[in-house]
């Protein structure tokens, strides 16, 4: 049976890894990507946030919210690549809980599921504001797919980390 959650305790917190499925997971998913991914001035075009975009619902990648307390403070999604390769997207923690470790927490949390997927290695297009939290999460820049790099990921750094 496959289980709907990962939990990661880290101190006096305990952080859940759940998967996007009911409605109030998509709106809080949506409401943290669009405070912290698709804020006016984030990119250098602007970039019209789709809470209906086909690659959230694609059988092969699945949402997930990193919840703290019972509250969701962070999203991301994991993309199945082909064979043990993953991509991790749309990687954020919402604005008021950013620089308090919650990012290395859903980190080490996306990496036990993509080992539970069987994946060996992932990939990202890492925000170049971002690129110093992936390289001290284990993460090497390696370029892995060039045509990713428009749109919102046009000014991304591609990385990539072996599990």
């Amino acid at each position: 049976m496959e289980r709907p959650s990962l939990f990661l305790g880290e101190g006096r917190l305990v952080y859940e890894l759940r998967r996007v499925a009911a409605p109030e997971d998509w709106q809080a998913m949506h409401a943290i990507r669009r405070a912290t991914l698709f804020v006016p001035g984030r990119h250098h075009d602007e970039i019209v946030y789709d809470d209906k975009h086909p690659d959230d619902h694609d059988p092969a990648n699945q949402p997930f919210l990193l919840v703290l307390d019972g509250a969701p403070i962070g999203v991301v999604r994991l993309d199945r690549r082909g064979g043990a390769e993953g991509v991790v997207r749309l990687v954020a923690i919402a604005p008021e809980r950013q620089r308090q470790g919650h990012g290395r927490a859903m980190s080490n949390l996306v990496d036990a599921e993509a080992r539970r997927w069987g994946l060996g290695k992932l990939f990202v297009n890492a925000y170049e504001g971002a690129v110093g939290f992936y390289q001290h999460t284990g993460w090497m820049a390696e370029s892995w797919d060039p045509g990713e790099l428009v749109g919102a990921a046009s000014h991304c750094v591609q990385m990539a980390k072996r599990l």
